[in-house]
């Protein structure tokens, strides 16, 4: 996607209110789909790729415009934490915040966007209790979504993130209980490759090696060359010796 991200914020917080942003066609359902799809598989630029031309062709279905905002959020934190979680660092992030709108405690994709990039923030920060905080908050409303038949899954599913936000403030342990719960629930090369980077900071490299396998298998023919099964790869060559 990545419009200008401060020319558009305005004309979002307008929109929103609009009744005609809301209906997703079949096709711009179909390409959430994909793009949901790539996430899950770990080729996080083939899902940025799907959602800059679906936003583009279809940018008033609404949970296409959340999915759309909490990807460049989502990919903008993981930059920011590189950095420290400095102000100049996070500007892509509250850009992202911005459009999605406050939180709130109705359970919407937009205000799990929120919740989840707010987590994000804080992890980017290194604030470990305040994103537990919104993490909580994240998870409660994707629950809410589940029962209303719905599911969470921008910028990805809870179990996910919690998996990804807990490794970025060093709890390993954590991170691997999150990850183990996301392939209980949705087997994913996402998933495995998580659950092998845990595993691999806890020191139990037999366990990575054989979340690595499960990520080679998970992600298929179709895997880019630079994605999980690349990188899961790289990692088995260790696991000969």
């Amino acid at each position: 996607m990545s419009p200008n991200l401060f020319g558009v914020v305005l004309l979002w917080a307008w929109l929103w209110t609009q009744p005609s942003v809301s209906e997703c066609g079949v096709e711009a359902r179909a390409l959430l789909d994909a793009a949901a799809g790539d996430a899950l598989a770990g080729e996080f630029a083939a899902a940025a790729a799907q959602l800059r031309g679906s936003y583009a062709a279809h940018d008033m279905c609404r949970e296409l415009v959340v999915a759309a905002w909490a990807w460049d959020g989502w990919q903008a934190a993981v930059v920011a934490a590189s950095r420290g979680g400095s102000d100049e660092s996070l500007t892509g992030v509250r850009a992202a915040l911005a459009s999605l709108g406050a939180p709130g405690p109705t359970a919407t994709h937009g205000a799990y966007a929120t919740a989840v990039l707010s987590a994000a923030t804080a992890a980017a920060q290194d604030e470990r209790d305040e994103m537990q905080v919104w993490l909580e908050h994240a998870r409660a409303l994707a629950s809410r979504l589940a029962l209303a038949g719905d599911r969470a899954r921008w910028p990805l599913p809870i179990d996910l993130v919690d998996g990804e936000l807990w490794s970025r403030v060093d709890d390993y342990e954590l991170a691997e209980a999150s990850y183990t719960r996301a392939l209980a629930e949705r087997d994913s090369a996402a998933g495995w490759r998580g659950l092998a980077r845990a595993r691999d900071r806890r020191g139990n490299r037999e366990g990575a090696c054989a979340a690595y396998r499960k990520a080679v298998e998970a992600a298929g023919a179709a895997a880019s060359a630079g994605g999980v099964a690349s990188e899961a790869r790289g990692y088995l060559r260790l696991c000969e010796r």
